[in-house]
């Protein structure tokens, strides 16, 4: 079997694996109306690994004119590049879906992207400088350009640093919020397996740093494909947990979602208003009426003085009525102070 045939093979079937899995993560997130940055990026991703394996198609065909060719290879070692930085990137940003905003590590993870953005430019900048510049490889048969060992030390640096922010960011994450053990340990997995992205890349490195030019081409494929499947891979399994479980959301941190779920520690709120006076809020933190458990009061009185003694009150059968859809539910409760009785006992006072 020739080079060409052997080439186009393992494009075809590394890409288009690729693209089936980065397809059903869109429709997945598309049906569930959950389209966020990261599904932008995977989109992005799925893209450029249509050109590249165009790109790989139009490098290997020897009938094309060298000029076309040429253009073929310029698609290919570019839109590698754009696919394992906008895979790493989707990766990052599903990491971030899953980190509330109050946290301190929702900040750094911007400075990661911002991070990974800089690495980005720098590698595909320092490839296309070295192809345009040296372009003697541009008239030989294999149409290849020899990036030499500056570009593939920058590449493993930069692939291990991400990728090592890949793993070490939800680690931390998953650590200390309150997920069961199973659920801890299967997200972990999931965004562990970046690491296997590193892997391979040695792997293409070792032969990018070799005579052996082939072998450098297939580990592109490889490396390419493999990275937009782990981009993929904690939608597809979130997926594949819900129709296991019954609806348990992975995404959200191992919490089933508000329609399948049973109720969690949610606020709500009762305003207790008064006819000539600021009111009283009191709010609360309760699982329902169903739980049984104690519910904790914070109480503000935000008017001066002290309530008149004895007042009639008015207030609902259940103060803290169960809660569905997970929204907090406002209940009023009005006093009418007791003028009467005051008026009496201000009689009283005066005749005394």
């Amino acid at each position: 079997m020739s080079f060409v045939t052997t080439i186009r093979i393992v494009a075809t079937v590394c890409e288009c694996t690729a693209i089936v899995a980065t397809t059903l993560r869109l429709y997945y997130r598309a049906s569930r109306r959950h389209l966020g940055l990261d599904d932008a990026w995977a989109a992005f991703s799925l893209l450029a690994v249509i050109f590249l394996l165009a790109g790989a198609w139009m490098r290997s065909d020897v009938s094309l004119p060298i000029h076309k060719r040429v253009m073929g290879y310029f698609m290919l070692n570019s839109c590698f590049t754009c696919v394992l930085w906008s895979a790493r990137m989707s990766i990052l940003f599903s990491v971030m879906r899953i980190i509330p905003r109050l946290m301190n590590l929702r900040q750094y993870s911007y400075v990661c992207s911002v991070l990974f953005l800089i690495m980005w430019i720098v590698v595909l900048a320092q490839k296309l400088y070295i192809c345009v510049h040296n372009n003697a490889w541009q008239s030989k048969p294999n149409v290849q350009c020899v990036l030499g060992e500056s570009v593939g030390g920058v590449e493993l640096a930069t692939d291990i640093i991400a990728d090592s922010i890949l793993v070490a960011l939800p680690i931390r994450l998953l650590w200390d919020i309150g997920i069961s053990s199973t659920t801890r340990k299967l997200l972990v997995a999931i965004f562990s397996a970046s690491m296997i992205t590193s892997v391979v890349s040695i792997v293409h490195t070792a032969f990018e740093l070799s005579p052996n030019r082939d072998a450098e081409a297939i580990a592109a494929h490889v490396e390419a494909a493999v990275s937009l499947i782990i981009c993929n891979l904690a939608v597809l399994v979130t997926w594949l947990v819900r129709l296991l479980r019954y609806g348990e959301d992975l995404e959200s941190g191992g919490w089933s979602d508000y329609s399948t779920s049973t109720p969690r520690r949610r606020s709500q709120v009762t305003s207790l208003r008064f006819t000539d006076a600021p009111a009283i809020l009191l709010t609360a933190n309760a699982l329902g009426r169903s739980r049984g458990v104690d519910r904790e009061f914070d109480e503000d009185v935000t008017r001066g003085g002290e309530l008149p003694s004895p007042a009639k009150h008015k207030r609902n059968s259940d103060p803290f009525p169960s809660v569905s859809a997970g929204r907090p539910e406002v209940s009023t409760v009005t006093f009418t102070p007791d003028t009467k009785m005051q008026e009496d006992e201000l009689r009283s006072s005066e005749a005394n």
